[in-house]
């Protein structure tokens, strides 16, 4: 179907896009046509999940796929470039831009998304644009002459899940790929959206703070940061209680619904 390109914004053929990349979803259904899908307060039932619609045209598509997919999801997937630690590990041969905006191009497109699978998103059409421009034009400064950077308003910060009571095994933590979710984090007197892929979650941090010294100042854990390397800190599912609370959901509607699945 024709359209406005929601990254390029000149009328085009538009594309069936993803918000969340579709190799996540591909991944999981490896030959299978469907997923089992788990709601809160629901038995688990298969469904076709491929949340996709005309976002995109072929050529936004291919910039967005060549430019930073391509790069982010092969960067987390390489376990060769990963150094594992205690309660962290080391990502080397790092880019931080390329990956910075690879993340933020999957909030933008979930934020402008029409599809009821991304409505916990609710963004201002200020920020879209602003996110946009940066994801459009490769930028992380909005421009030569402005110092403002959009990783001092949009904070992102990557754990490694991982259980070392082996109660949930690790094959099963990368099964699981959520929708996104919204919490408040009182710290930074702010909120955030985060989503799990593949034995991660991403946490998009929007801080208020005092002004726009302190945001620019402001240091969060597991933060992603410029260098040639990544450090990425571990979450115990078991001593977190947001997590836990998640993977006990899960772990509940296997144990009693899983045999009656639709």
């Amino acid at each position: 179907m024709k359209g406005i390109c929601k990254l390029c914004l000149e009328e085009k053929e538009l594309m069936e896009s993803h918000s969340i990349p579709r190799s996540y979803f591909k991944r999981l259904k490896k030959n299978d046509s469907q997923l089992i899908v788990v709601r809160k307060g629901s038995r688990p039932k298969r469904e076709n999940v491929d949340p996709k619609e005309p976002l995109l045209c072929f050529e936004c598509e291919q910039f967005i796929s060549t430019e930073y997919e391509s790069y982010g999801i092969r960067l987390l997937r390489n376990h060769h470039n990963i150094r594992k630690n205690s309660d962290h590990i080391i990502v080397n041969s790092f880019n931080y831009k390329r990956f910075y905006l690879y993340l933020l191009s999957i909030l933008w497109r979930a934020s402008i998304s029409k599809n009821i699978h991304y409505s916990t998103v609710v963004g201002v059409h200020e920020l879209d644009e602003f996110m946009r421009h940066c994801v459009k034009n490769n930028l992380i400064r909005v421009s030569k002459l402005n110092q403002f950077k959009v990783d001092h308003l949009i904070k992102i910060c990557v754990f490694r899940l991982v259980d070392s009571t082996n109660n949930i095994g690790d094959i099963e933590i990368k099964s699981v790929l959520s929708n996104f979710s919204f919490r408040e984090v009182e710290q930074v007197n702010g909120f955030s959206w985060f989503f799990v892929a593949e034995g991660f979650v991403i946490f998009y941090v929007f801080s208020l703070g005092k002004d726009y010294n302190d945001v620019r100042k402001m240091r969060l854990k597991s933060q992603l940061k410029s260098g040639s390397h990544q450090k990425i800190y571990k979450i115990e599912i078991s001593q977190d209680s947001l997590f836990r609370d998640i993977f006990n959901d899960l772990i509940a509607a296997a144990k009693g619904d899983f045999e009656k699945i639709e």
